[in-house]
């Protein structure tokens, strides 16, 4: 069945000659695994120690991060060697302010580089920024689609049950999972639309298309 399922596609996304056509195809398909990928790991399961439903949280900010970060890629015209800086230049298809670059740095410093070590984000995460004057970080992670999908709060407080000791934090940062995946998903249209029209981009595109799939 899988075999057949594959024959029906047509080969090289349909547009071998044809960049634009080629990436509209390619993106579109990588959002419809992007975007049942989100819907399953926002799915809500019944908690087990609390009232209410709970989901795969960090997964799910995963997911979000990744996708940003082959995006990103795929703007600055390779696939390694990536980061923060790309992931900004980037952002210019995603709401502004929203996503400016005090969040973006949040998002990878604090989130994406200890998820993806750790599987989780840490207690409180202390911002070594010069103009941050030491904010303490901790967090909360939802899965709703409130506006903006990354908020940092001035909330001041301490840890006090997951941590061997008080553990104090100035600032609380509220994710919104549902905001920030479809907003990373709205972002490829406003992308493709620049594709389209500049050759530079599509050069960088298919740089990237070579270095997954080499010839």
């Amino acid at each position: 069945m899988a075999g057949t399922k594959e024959r029906r596609r047509a080969l090289h996304r349909g547009a071998p000659n044809n960049p634009q056509q080629f990436a509209s195809f390619f993106l579109k398909g990588r959002l419809r695994g992007f975007e049942k990928d989100m819907r399953i790991c926002l799915t809500g399961i019944p908690s087990d120690t609390r009232q209410g439903l709970t989901h795969a949280y960090f997964p799910a900010l995963t997911t979000c991060c990744g996708m940003l970060e082959y995006l990103a890629g795929l703007y600055a015209g390779r696939i390694n060697g990536l980061g923060k800086r790309e992931v900004a230049a980037y952002a210019r298809y995603l709401p502004q302010p929203d996503y400016d670059d005090d969040a973006i740095r949040v998002l990878f410093d604090a989130f994406r580089n200890a998820v993806a070590h750790r599987g989780i984000a840490s207690g409180v995460w202390v911002d070594k920024h010069p103009h941050m004057e030491g904010r303490r970080l901790t967090w909360k992670v939802l899965a709703d689609t409130t506006r903006p999908a990354l908020q940092i709060v001035a909330s001041e407080g301490e840890i006090r049950y997951d941590s061997p000791w008080p553990c104090a934090y100035t600032h609380r940062v509220h994710i919104h999972l549902g905001r920030l995946w479809r907003d990373i998903r709205d972002s490829v249209d406003c992308y493709l639309a620049e594709l389209v029209a500049s050759e530079e981009l599509q050069g960088k595109f298919m740089q990237c298309m070579k270095q997954l799939y080499p010839a």
